[in-house]
């Protein structure tokens, strides 16, 4: 069956590709896209000292600097960072859609992310959204193998690692990404409800404690700074009265 779907998943892929490609490089840079120039085009340091004063974290800026090193800044160049991210995307829903209700399936959910018009947008923009929804979609179908593999009696510790770094990646791209770790968090909760207190269900509550302390260790370098842009932008920098 899986091989026969074979030709469907990379034709699903090859419209992915072209829905993004197609006239990506039709309008010039707009405001948002020329900051993400900016603050790539800049040094490390200053980069992150740049991304500390506004209100995404500095993953995806780092990101789009090795990217314009070897790409370029034109917007093609730009703008296909974001493209080959929603290709990925559509690659993870692919396999998320396989491992969880099989290859027909997987194929036919791959067409509607490659199809749908909010990813195309996003993944022709110079900004962080699209990265965003691959490490989503990614980290769903990690954790959906890795749960698979704790179902086998296996503690699949490759796959918790690999769960962790792409956390790590998320909390890093943008302050949305904790809701994603907060669905797959409830979504654990009931599965381990459901495993009661078996050997597959103490074992996977280990893991998972750890897998989660790994990715929070990565990120605590940045939290403070997480914090602070969260609960206070944005900030008036003068008082307006409103007074007649």
């Amino acid at each position: 069956m899986a091989r026969r779907l074979l030709p469907a998943l990379v034709i699903v892929l090859l419209i992915a590709a072209g829905a993004r490609i197609y006239r990506i490089d039709a309008q010039s840079l707009w405001n948002d896209e020329g900051n993400s120039l900016r603050l790539a085009e800049r040094s490390i340091p200053d980069l992150i000292d740049a991304a500390a004063r506004d209100i995404h974290p500095p993953g995806y800026y780092l990101t789009l600097k090795v990217w314009i090193a070897l790409a370029g800044t034109s917007e093609l160049a730009l703008r296909s960072l974001s493209a080959l991210a929603g290709v990925l995307t559509v690659a993870a829903v692919i396999a998320l859609g396989r491992r969880l209700f099989g290859a027909g399936a997987g194929a036919l959910a791959g067409l509607i992310a490659a199809l749908s018009p909010l990813a195309v947008y996003y993944g022709q923009e110079t900004r962080m959204y699209a990265l965003l929804g691959l490490l989503a979609t990614l980290s769903m179908a990690v954790f959906a193998e890795w749960l698979a593999r704790v179902e086998r009696n296996r503690a699949a510790w490759g796959w918790a690692v690999a769960l962790a770094l792409v956390y790590a990646a998320g909390l890093y791209t943008h302050y949305a990404y904790p809701f994603t770790l907060l669905a797959q968090g409830v979504m654990f909760a009931l599965w381990l409800a459901w495993r009661g207190r078996s050997g597959a269900g103490r074992r996977a509550l280990m893991v998972y404690a750890v897998l989660n302390l790994l990715a929070l260790a990565l990120f605590a370098p940045w939290l403070p700074t997480a914090w602070d842009q969260i609960t206070t932008w944005p900030e008036a920098q003068t008082a307006i009265s409103l007074g007649g």
